[in-house]
């Protein structure tokens, strides 16, 4: 045994478990916690974002990029409600992440006293936390820290992974504690066996069957698993946006991702299926439609398998059946029976006729936006990260980013966080994983300052910034909804702020160049690969977002007008397959 201080322990503990970053800011509240990481500095790397919401969006990228615990410390009051949007982006995307904030004196708490503030910088979080975590913890002078520490870790990795939360005065992290001489990794169960057999089975007897990836396959790290899967079964596979790396691009069972903001041929598909396994997706609206009739109109089953019971609250069809699982079970078990039926099912007419259909479509609805990620994402190698902030840039990098064997995508989901993709970035970067970020103007100068973090840890962190000088999606809903007014989205107004991002990447210390044509990013081709922080600024002129048909709606007959014979031709083709599974 051996006695420390609590503040010890804890770094510790995070060094026993395999993390090898933490995010903060430094304050007063946690100046022994930051105190014992510089102590531990050769076991553990601590850095010091700009911002607190911007050091909670990098330890939700280093979670995304490891599947570790993403850890963000930050001192009491406004470093502590500085931090909350991350946490709110970690609930909602299901990322493993523990949030520490200081707080005063145990004695200088406002316990039970009904007067705003008792100590300085004093603030009741926990209250305001609660809805958006998974557990918290008051931490007092008599709580066991090595117990509370133990249960934290499990709780963010159990069931659906999500965020845990720890306010601890700043006495206490100084008490000191005995703790074991060598402290040992959290041991996590493995989730019960599951036998998928009868779902799968069904799901291969169907003619038209599809499998709905979503975000909770990538949560729990199974890629491999679940692609091993789609070449064992053989058929279409529509993702969520969230999982919209889990199948490459060039696989002849991609299909694209679905909802109001996809391209057609996710849509054409659903309205043809007759069957469909939903894995790890929540459904939401935003990707299926508000009408829940006009969704997979021609299914007899869907198959929705989540690890969390209350995503069935929301009942979308009657021929739904829900199967509580953890998504590891399923597709270990799924992958079982698959290779015992591996070659009774033949859906090569099915797999041909989506193929021909997306070649149908393959230059509709496509902009300059769109053209512009497609080349881009053909430059970087194939190992890497992209991460996409919020806004047209992220819907024309979700359409036409070319999903590489190895590349994988981040967004911010489910909260939708414009600032998102640059802090991101920075956390996934100190993996020394080349990572690539993608983001529009108004996303960018939200956590601009977190630039200056990826400068002085020269991170390989390189920045593609769409910058239109305006806010380009929400003037979509203006021109849609409001007549044209473009009030707080244009610099015409005067009530809309761009900026020089290449001079301010030059400020940071970054190489930053501007330029006006796709071509030109053929020049930066050796600098998009080197080891080196880059930025590119790209100016043009708005252009819309397509085809921009809300989920649920026919795509054959929404959105921008087909070229003449296209929609017949499609109906053809989807109809052909009924025929040849005869």
């Amino acid at each position: 045994m051996k006695r420390i201080s609590v503040a010890d322990y804890i770094v510790e503990f995070f060094i026993a478990n395999g993390i090898t970053d933490v995010f903060g800011y430094q304050g007063g509240m946690v100046c022994h916690i930051f105190d014992s990481l510089g102590i531990y500095k050769d076991k553990i790397n601590y850095h010091s974002c700009g911002n607190e919401q911007g050091a909670a969006f990098a330890a939700c990228g280093y979670a995304q990029a490891t599947g570790k615990l993403g850890v963000v410390i930050t001192t009491s009051g406004p470093g502590f409600t500085n931090a909350l949007t991350g946490l709110a982006n970690a609930w909602f995307d299901s990322v493993p992440l523990m949030l520490i904030s200081g707080q005063v004196n145990t004695k200088d708490k406002r316990r039970d006293y009904t007067l705003r503030q008792f100590g300085f910088q004093e603030i009741q979080a926990s209250l305001m936390v609660e809805p958006i975590v998974k557990k918290v913890y008051n931490i007092e002078l008599d709580t066991d820290i090595i117990s509370t520490l133990d249960e934290a870790y499990k709780i963010a990795f159990t069931g659906r992974k999500g965020p845990v939360y720890l306010d601890i005065p700043i006495n206490v992290s100084r008490e000191r504690v005995d703790v074991s001489d060598v402290i040992k990794p959290i041991d996590l169960q493995m989730p019960i066996p599951f036998e998928a057999a009868t779902y799968i089975d069904q799901l291969m007897s169907a003619k038209k069957p599809i499998i709905i990836a979503g975000g909770g396959i990538k949560q729990c790290c199974l890629r491999t698993e679940f692609r091993e899967l789609v070449e064992l079964l053989k058929i279409p596979v529509i993702t969520t946006m969230s999982g919209v790396d889990l199948i490459p691009s060039a696989s002849p069972y991609y299909v694209g991702y679905m909802g109001g903001t996809a391209r057609r041929e996710a849509g054409i598909v659903l309205k043809n299926t007759d069957f469909v396994l939903s894995l790890g997706s929540r459904m939401c609206n935003k990707a299926i439609g508000y009408n829940h009739d006009d969704f997979i109109p021609n299914a007899k089953k869907l198959i929705r398998v989540d690890v969390d019971v209350s995503e069935f609250e929301r009942q979308l069809k009657e021929c739904e059946e829900d199967v509580l699982a953890d998504i590891r079970s399923f597709i270990k078990g799924a992958l079982e029976h698959a290779k015992k039926i591996k070659g009774l099912h033949d859906h090569t007419p099915w797999v041909n006729a989506v193929k021909n259909m997306r070649k149908l479509v393959e230059r509709i609805d496509i902009t300059f936006g769109n053209d512009l990620v497609k080349h881009f994402t053909e430059l970087i190698p194939e190992k890497a990260f992209l991460t996409f902030d919020v806004g047209n840039n992220l819907i024309y990098s979700e359409q036409s980013a070319i999903i590489k064997d190895e590349t994988r995508v981040y967004a911010s989901n489910g909260l939708g966080a414009m600032g998102y993709a640059i802090p991101s970035a920075l956390g996934m970067a100190v993996t020394k994983t080349l990572t690539y970020v993608i983001a529009g103007d108004g996303g960018a100068q939200m956590n601009i300052q977190e630039l200056n973090t990826i400068s002085k840890l020269h991170l390989p962190v390189k920045i593609l910034i769409l910058n239109n000088h305006v806010l380009g999606h929400i003037i979509l809903f203006q021109d849609h909804y409001l007549d044209n007014r473009r009030i707080a989205t244009t610099e015409i107004g005067n009530d809309y702020y761009s900026c020089n991002f290449a001079a301010l990447g030059k400020a940071y210390g970054i190489r930053s160049y501007k330029i006006r044509t796709i071509e030109e990013l053929d020049k930066y081709a050796n600098e998009l690969k080197d080891e080196d922080p880059l930025l590119i600024e790209f100016e043009f002129e708005d252009c819309s977002m397509l085809p921009n048909i809300h989920g649920g709606l026919d795509p054959l007959i929404n959105g921008p007008e087909l070229p003449e014979g296209v929609a017949d031709k499609i109906k053809k083709i989807m109809k052909a397959v009924d025929w040849s599974l005869e």
